[in-house]
């Protein structure tokens, strides 16, 4: 995931695979939030799933 668009959509790492869009779009809107914002790059459906866990048990 690249944070250097300068406000453009930072949500490209799960738009081209399937897998993780149904994923990510399936998350609470507050955890969807923390990850597009913490910068975390994302390039598997068990970081997506560690990363949301993270991002639940800590808000």
């Amino acid at each position: 995931m690249n944070m250097e668009t300068g406000g453009e959509s930072v949500s490209t790492f799960y738009e081209n695979n399937p897998d993780l869009r149904e994923y990510f779009e399936s998350l609470p809107i507050n955890v969807k939030n923390q990850i597009l914002e913490s910068g975390v790059e994302i390039a598997t459906l068990g970081e997506l799933q560690q990363c949301a866990e993270h991002f639940k048990n800590n808000s």
